[in-house]
């Protein structure tokens, strides 16, 4: 889902086209010339001229080579992209070690007060008790218990929670700026550093406060990599894998749920825990960094057609693909014919609007409700390590509902559903008791991880080219704010249990309302105007009657 999580800003970056100065256009190009594959003889230095425009017309985009000659997702790529989106792991490991080094531990009774601690004494609450009326049964066990963050200090714990999501507000901007200017790879390893150093640097923390401003870097750090690995482990591939398995990299964050959840029934002391996440961080970041290459769609954006060319060649061998005995044809740069438009622009478009409003307000809701939903699994009832593997075991089934879904029912069907599956399971767990109560908080966040997994793919076509970046971004920056609401709304359980499921239930709920408004995407020619998007809206006489492509013109369009 995202869910990054780590999840927000991934279509962001996915689709912003970066521009590029003059001097480095001129140095691509020249790197193009010297790359073709049509040698100019000595006879032709007299026909510069078309020898040259030759050159152009041999020169074929990066999907071409793609499909052509290097093979869409052959065995290189898959390789590159199990290495890449495997960042998921660390990253979630990161992201939700709070679960268990900010849980409550197990206490005892002290007293010699029979009617409090002897036979029939049933004293719950430690707040009711004086401080020498009870002790912790592992004063290490995790924050809560070391710097005992209870009762009139518990407000702390959810406090550093948003302040984690403060620093992934900030991390997921910039961070994703400088996987736009340095590259996917640099801006990959260089975010799990900075979230493995904050990691190690809190579980190494004298006090609460030194505690709380290490959870700035931690949270900057893991805004960044689900930004970055995304990218990079997609855009290697063909055009038609890149939607499918961009989905499945979140394969990896449910799979890194289940294992973290393993390791902290094991390895029960938070600090030992801490450390022991930040080992595994760097063992992956030390071993995939060598393997992993940059993404060679960037190189050719940024001007290093030859880095892009020499990359592409590899990868064909690895394929077992048949090479010219030129080698590879030259690439083309991509053009930018498209001027892009900010958000304002939007304004005089009333129902372009109204629809980047109801995402904003979607993403809104599934922002704060997953993220809610994953740091207060130790309310239910049970083990919280049985509970969080099992939180995460339910979300695989989710991701793949939702890559099915979105093409046997529609993008808008799919995602009311899901929001419709959250919301129910929410308001439901927050009377339920028991193992119901478990059950039915699963189903929501089933709904919840799938529905956080596919508006992404939603939102890209719900807006025209100029201003799709735009909105995602705007729409990206609205879900990083929800995340830092996420744990005070789970704070307000120290006020009502219930409280927290009935609030994240109302909103999705009213979510699952807002997405009923929306037009139906699937199969439709996206424009790449406003002017052109808020006529095709005019057209729609009351109903979502967009102009549909049949299947096959559908496939068409694809390939070219």
């Amino acid at each position: 889902g995202n869910q990054t999580s780590a999840r927000i800003r991934v279509g962001f970056l996915f689709l912003k086209t970066n521009e590029k100065e003059p001097a480095k256009r001129e140095r691509a190009m020249q790197s193009l010339e010297m790359s073709s594959s049509t040698p100019i003889s000595e006879d032709d230095t007299d026909r510069g001229t078309e020898g040259e425009s030759t050159s152009t017309r041999n020169a074929i985009t990066l999907d071409e080579m793609l499909s052509l000659h290097v093979g869409e997702n052959g065995k290189a790529q898959l390789r590159h992209f199990l290495l890449s989106s495997m960042a998921w792991v660390p990253a979630v490991m990161l992201t939700l070690m709070s679960v268990f080094t900010e849980r409550t531990p197990e206490w005892r009774c002290t007293s010699d007060d029979n009617t409090l601690c002897g036979i029939g004494g049933n004293v719950t609450d430690i707040c009711s008790l004086g401080d020498d009326d009870w002790e912790w049964e592992s004063k290490s066990a995790s924050v809560v218990s070391e710097w005992d963050l209870v009762c009139n200090d518990a407000w702390k714990v959810t406090f550093a929670d948003s302040m984690f999501f403060v620093g992934f507000f900030f991390g997921a901007g910039l961070l994703g700026q400088l996987a736009d200017i340095k590259g996917r790879w640099v801006a990959m390893y260089m975010s799990l550093a900075i979230a493995a150093t904050g990691a190690a640097a809190s579980a190494a923390s004298l006090g609460y406060w030194q505690y709380l401003i290490f959870k700035l870097p931690i949270g900057f750090g893991c805004g960044g990599v689900g930004v970055a690995s995304f990218v990079l482990s997609t855009e290697p591939l063909g055009a038609k894998w890149r939607a499918f398995l961009g989905i499945a990299t979140q394969y990896w964050w449910a799979s890194g749920i289940c294992f973290m959840s393993g390791v902290a029934a094991i390895v029960t002391e938070w600090r030992t825990l801490t450390f022991f996440f930040v080992f595994l961080t760097g063992t992956y970041a030390i071993f995939s960094s060598p393997l992993v290459k940059e993404s060679p769609r960037w190189l050719l954006i940024s001007g290093e057609v030859e880095k892009a060319h020499a990359i592409l060649t590899t990868y064909a061998k690895v394929n077992d693909k048949t090479l010219p005995p030129e080698g590879l044809p030259p690439l083309k740069l991509p053009t930018e014919n498209i001027k892009t438009a900010s958000i304002r622009e939007l304004l005089p478009f009333p129902s372009l609007c109204r629809r980047l409003v109801a995402m904003a307000f979607i993403f809104f809701v599934n922002s704060m409700v997953y993220y809610g939903l994953s740091l207060n699994v130790g309310s239910l009832g049970g083990s919280i390590y049985l509970n969080n593997f099992l939180s995460g075991l339910v979300e695989m089934p989710s991701y793949a509902f939702a890559q099915f879904a979105v093409e046997a029912m529609g993008r808008q069907r799919t995602l009311v559903l899901l929001l419709a599956i959250a919301g129910s399971g929410c308001l439901i767990s927050g009377f339920a008791q028991g193992t119901a109560k478990t059950v039915v908080a699963f189903a929501g966040r089933f709904g919840i991880a799938a529905s956080f997994n596919m508006i992404f793919l939603y939102t890209t076509e719900l807006f025209p080219t100029v201003v799709r970046s735009a909105a995602l971004g705007f729409c990206s920056l609205v879900a990083r704010v929800s995340g830092i609401a996420a744990p005070q709304i789970i704070a307000l359980q120290m006020l009502e249990p219930a409280l927290p499921f009935l609030i994240f239930g109302g909103f999705a709920v009213a979510a699952c309302l807002m997405a009923t408004s929306l037009p139906e995407t699937k199969g439709v020619i996206t424009e790449d105007t406003l002017e052109g998007a808020e006529a095709q809206s005019a057209s729609w006489n009351g109903a979502r009657n967009f102009t549909r492509l049949e299947e096959s013109a559908e496939e068409e369009m694809l390939r070219v």
